[in-house]
């Protein structure tokens, strides 16, 4: 073989290879930023249920409080 041919050889199986390993790390990079958006997502969520949850209760203790004051003025008559 030549030195034209051997080139040839060499750069037909590096070039290849070398882009399988570059999108390799792209799709590495894309997944770990994945990742890290869906935790974000999953805290923005947490915090959310936790405001309603928190909103739920304080509902809950106006409506108590409310009909309380209701059975008490109905009582007393």
């Amino acid at each position: 073989m030549t030195d034209s041919q051997l080139i040839t050889i060499a750069i037909a199986i590096i070039v290849p290879l070398s882009l399988l390993l570059y999108s390799n790390s792209r799709v590495s990079d894309a997944k770990e930023t994945l990742r890290a958006e869906m935790a974000l997502g999953f805290e923005r969520i947490l915090k959310a249920i936790q405001s309603l949850q928190a909103d739920v209760k304080a509902l809950d203790t106006k409506v108590d409080t409310k009909l309380t004051i209701h059975e008490l003025e109905h009582h007393q008559k």
